[in-house]
């Protein structure tokens, strides 16, 4: 029987292993079928996964006529896609599947995948594939196997390999995005942020904004207790902050050209001149206010902040490099129709794309990958919306704006992930286009319409808020795959009140999200008018809330305690 060599790797802190295992080259018997799907099981065979941990594993017959696999249990693992680099990283006893009347019925075994929803469609409980390894193809593609219990064993000398005929097993290949965004990134320029370090978390709250002189940052434990709550002093109105969850620091802007690093509780104090000085000149306006430096967004992979600022009274942006001396690129202005930028403009690591939707209906797409020398791609948004801040979940590149004092709440949303279906057309400036719409989302009535906007990045969970008072929010669901050339849409939304005599706050928009670090569930974070109380909302927690008839309303308000939480006053 001739066999092939499957070389075993996983990524540890220090080695990558290389043991062996080695399967039969026969061409599979096995009845039945096996695909990928997501975490609801309803999407058969996706182009792109977000991520790897959007990824599950279901099979049997999804019509009439189709055979379903044996009843059984089963292992399952992942390879690259030629099937010699075994990507799993936990043990195969791990790995295991039941199929029950032909298809798969969840997880079983000692030690479990997590199981995705039930699909009453078609019968099938899926199992998620996480964990593993990063594959080593560049067309970040996997193979997903499974064999029966029966047919396979489990090596002596390592727990995680397989020993099985490739007669007895089933395959399916997919991709997936191994990228994973630092918390604190692909968030839009919004007042306030959060640093995630560990089972910490520790937000960072600007108290002043465009239209106020207050000054000085609050820094508050929003997870565990790695500081002690302080008002950190500063000089100037600070209108903005952004961290950077792998260095600790924080950069906030006053509503002048003056720029604050901060660290834990105060000043870096590894940063000689403090405040720096940006290159803004001049003022430039929006519908909330005014300011020279506006607003800052995060680039953790990179170590580099942007700044939103004004050239003269033109809308630019301005490169921060951070570390203990922190330096100063080049400002450029915004090749906007209007000479606008964004209220909230956003740095996605990933792509190295700056986004920066304008209250000109303009959505401007500036690559930085030298961001020294940037190239701008415009997309005049028709009809015509007051887009009043920049969004994307940048694990699957769906890029979101809300239109400013629309009611019900208008998204535009589009998908950049594929460039077959998302061309950038170079140009002085060039032009974009991608699978898009303008998305109406009913019973979302917001204070001055949807203005703020966050994802909670790597939970394909977001909001939508107003401002300027008011204390309704909207959770959303954005697609866990992307890059199909279909056009992009949120599946499903909630609008619910705060309560609590919370009120929303002002420009910038004064909200952001993150994952929980201890719950992995998307949290919302809002920050009052008067900047001395936060809203700390479950997201995920708030899609299980009853609904109104109509499906997307709170069929009671406020939220209860089990999705909102106070921190304040402080």
């Amino acid at each position: 029987m001739q066999t092939r060599k499957l070389t075993l790797t996983f990524l540890t802190a220090l080695f990558v292993s290389g043991l062996f295992i080695y399967v039969n080259t026969a061409s599979a018997g096995l009845s039945g079928a096996i695909y990928t799907t997501t975490k609801d099981g309803t999407a058969v065979n996706m182009n792109i996964y977000g991520s790897t941990e959007d990824v599950y594993l279901s099979g049997g017959p999804q019509n009439g006529n189709a055979s379903g696999l044996p009843d059984g249990t089963y292992y399952f693992q992942l390879t690259d896609p030629s099937g010699k680099t075994l990507l799993s990283t936990d043990n195969a006893v791990c790995r295991q599947l039941k199929v029950v009347a032909g298809r798969v019925a969840g997880a079983t075994g000692p030690c479990g995948h997590p199981n995705g929803i039930f699909n009453p469609a078609n019968g099938t409980l899926p199992v998620q594939l996480a964990p593993f390894s990063k594959t080593p193809n560049n067309g970040n593609e996997y193979k997903a196997w499974v064999v029966p219990v029966g047919s396979a064993t489990i090596s002596g000398s390592d727990p995680k390999v397989l020993n099985f005929s490739n007669s007895n097993s089933k395959t399916d290949n997919f991709k997936a995005r191994a990228e994973v965004v630092v918390q604190g990134s692909c968030q839009p320029s919004s007042s306030l942020t959060v640093l995630v370090s560990g089972t910490n978390v520790v937000a960072y709250v600007p108290k002043g904004n465009w239209s106020s002189g207050s000054t000085g940052v609050a820094a508050v434990n929003v997870e565990g207790s790695s500081i002690t709550n302080t008002l950190i002093p500063t000089s100037d109105a600070i209108n903005s902050c952004a961290s950077n969850s792998l260095t600790g620091q924080t950069v906030c802007t006053a509503n002048n050209n003056k720029v604050y690093i901060l660290k834990s509780t105060g000043l870096d104090p590894a940063v000689a001149t403090n405040p720096l000085t940006s290159g803004g000149s001049g003022i430039i306006g929006f519908s909330g206010g005014s300011c020279t430096n506006c607003g800052v967004a995060m680039d953790a992979t990179h170590n580099k902040a942007v700044i939103g600022l004004s050239l003269a009274g033109a809308g630019g942006f301005q490169f921060l490099n951070l570390g203990a001396s922190p330096l100063f690129e080049a400002p450029f202005a915004s090749k906007d129709p209007f000479g606008r930028i964004s209220e909230d403009p956003l740095i996605d690591p990933i792509r190295n794309l700056l986004l920066s939707a304008a209250e000109s209906s303009n959505y401007e797409i500036v690559n930085v990958t030298t961001s020294t020398s940037p190239a701008f791609f415009e997309k005049a948004v028709t009809p015509f919306k007051e887009l009043d801040s920049s969004g994307e979940d940048c694990s699957t590149g769906i890029v979101l704006a809300p239109a400013e004092f629309s009611a019900p709440s208008d998204v535009f949303i589009a998908d950049i992930s594929n460039p077959a279906f998302a061309p950038f057309t170079a140009g002085s400036p060039g032009t974009w286009t991608a699978p898009m719409q303008i998305q109406s989302l009913s019973e979302s009535f917001l204070s001055a319409g949807a203005s703020g906007i966050a994802v909670a990045q790597g939970t394909h969970i977001g909001l939508v808020t107003g401002e300027f008072g008011g204390d309704a929010l909207t959770a959303i669901l954005l697609p866990a795959t992307s890059g199909g050339g279909g056009v992009p849409a949120i599946s499903d939304w909630i609008t619910c009140n705060i309560g609590n005599g919370f009120i929303n706050g002002f420009d910038p928009h004064t909200v952001t999200a993150y994952k929980s670090p201890t719950s992995g569930h998307a949290i919302a974070l809002l920050a009052n008018s008067s900047a001395t109380r936060l809203a700390v909302v479950d997201l995920t927690n708030m899609f299980s809330l009853a609904r109104t008839g109509a499906g997307h309303g709170c069929a009671s308000n406020p939220l209860p305690g089990s999705v909102v939480t106070f921190i304040g006053p402080f």
